[in-house]
């Protein structure tokens, strides 16, 4: 789910919001009879979105944004050049009226839809920009969505962000009821929104945040300029007040999955105390070099660090700490032309590489693509990803339940 960040000062605005369109008859600011509020109720509605942010003065912001291509007063600008894409538009489609033929039809649209996508531009947090082409997944309306409008005018102009989301106006329907908050789309939004704020948010409030960690990526800064680039530091740059070390546990470089981090002392504290006691509960799903017989069981073989060979962890039967691991075949496959069983582990305790080491020994199958423990393809993963993250909220108390979906 894509990033967003409801407090009670964006329920005011949003509350604000309506209120004056309403009042207004008008959804456009200042009100004009070219944007009547009666016809988004006639008609399917629009996503609009709030953004409240702080300047680099520290004055607070408040930015809104409309979907579409639509240029309507009172909102955010689009992420492309008006006047470049205005040209674009016209340049093809006079040559697509021109077209004869349906492959030369497809060629032209083709060559259309490259040309409008490299004019869509976005910035991230890092300061580097790229355009709507280096999005894989990109479709019609991509960029034109309420929430990438105003995150994009946000971080060019360098404000903090400190409360974000869409809500809809307009004929209600099953999915989509007036005045409800809603995150920005997966479909079209997550994958900009992901390289915008460089981390997928699957949930975010005023005390901590859950992100998903793609594989390759340090949890934490290690030593040197050169492993600088990590969850946390990413994770600072949308929350510079934020703990100087956020996280509340880690994951492996080569892992991929779900991390919590806390945005105050107080929901740091606590967490990382759930997690040195395993108050949590986890799941990681893998897939393993080969068939394992066994369907289900428990993996206890005690481990610590080889002093001699770092970082490899070894099974020590005498001076190891213990280390437990609840496991359950879910299957069969093939990939890459090699036999594999997919399997999920529960780990019962905490101890560094536990899921590779007890995967590799306990079960004889190491994981596929483990250039520690097994060995790794040229091209190939880790394939081990933390798909489910409970925990109880730090400050609600509310029991909290996260699931990802494994990437292989």
């Amino acid at each position: 789910m894509p990033f967003m960040l409801v407090t009670e000062s964006l329920e005011k605005e949003k509350d604000k919001f309506l209120s004056e369109i309403k009042k207004n008859s008008s959804y456009s600011f200042p009100p004009s009879s070219e944007y009547p509020l009666s016809e988004l109720h006639e008609k399917k509605g629009m996503m609009f979105s709030l953004l409240i942010g702080e300047s680099r003065s520290g004055e607070e912001v408040v930015l809104k944004g409309s979907s579409g291509m639509r240029i309507i007063p009172g909102y955010v600008n689009p992420c492309y050049s008006r006047n470049k894409m205005s040209e674009a538009l016209e340049k093809h489609d006079k040559l697509l009226k021109s077209a004869n033929g349906d492959e030369e039809k497809k060629k032209r649209e083709a060559e259309a839809l490259s040309e409008i996508n490299s004019l869509f531009s976005f910035s991230s947090l890092s300061g580097d920009a790229f355009t709507l082409s280096s999005i894989e997944s990109a479709k019609g309306g991509s960029g034109t969505c309420a929430g990438v409008k105003v995150l994009n005018s946000a971080i060019r102009k360098g404000y903090r962000i400190k409360a974000f989301a869409e809500f809809f106006v307009g004929k209600e329907n099953e999915n989509y009821k007036e005045g409800k908050f809603h995150p920005p789309c997966n479909e079209r939004c997550k994958e900009i929104i992901g390289k915008m704020l460089l981390l997928d948010y699957v949930y975010v409030d005023e005390y901590i945040a859950v992100v998903e960690k793609p594989a390759g990526l340090l949890s934490v800064p290690g030593r040197g300029e050169d492993k600088k680039d990590s969850v946390t530091e990413r994770f600072r740059l949308l929350f510079p007040d934020c703990p100087v070390n956020p996280s509340c546990h880690r994951l492996d470089m080569d892992t991929s999955g779900l991390m919590v981090l806390a945005r105050d002392r107080n929901a740091h504290s606590i967490l990382s105390s759930d997690f040195e006691k395993m108050n949590v509960k986890k799941t990681y799903e893998a897939l393993l070099d080969g068939m394992i017989e066994e369907k289900e069981g428990s993996i206890d073989l005690p481990m610590r660090l080889d002093v001699d060979n770092r970082p490899y962890q070894i099974v020590d039967e005498e001076n190891g700490k213990k280390a437990v691991t609840e496991f359950k075949l879910l299957g069969y496959g093939k990939r890459n032309g090699k036999l594999y069983s997919r399997v999920l582990f529960s780990p019962l305790t905490g101890r560094t590489h536990q899921i590779r080491v007890h995967a590799a020994y306990g079960l004889g199958h190491s994981i596929i693509g483990d250039r520690l423990y097994g060995r790794r393809d040229e091209g190939e993963r880790l394939c081990l990803h933390a798909k489910t993250l409970g925990f109880t909220h730090p400050v609600t108390g509310n029991e909290m339940s996260f699931s990802s979906p494994t990437p292989f």
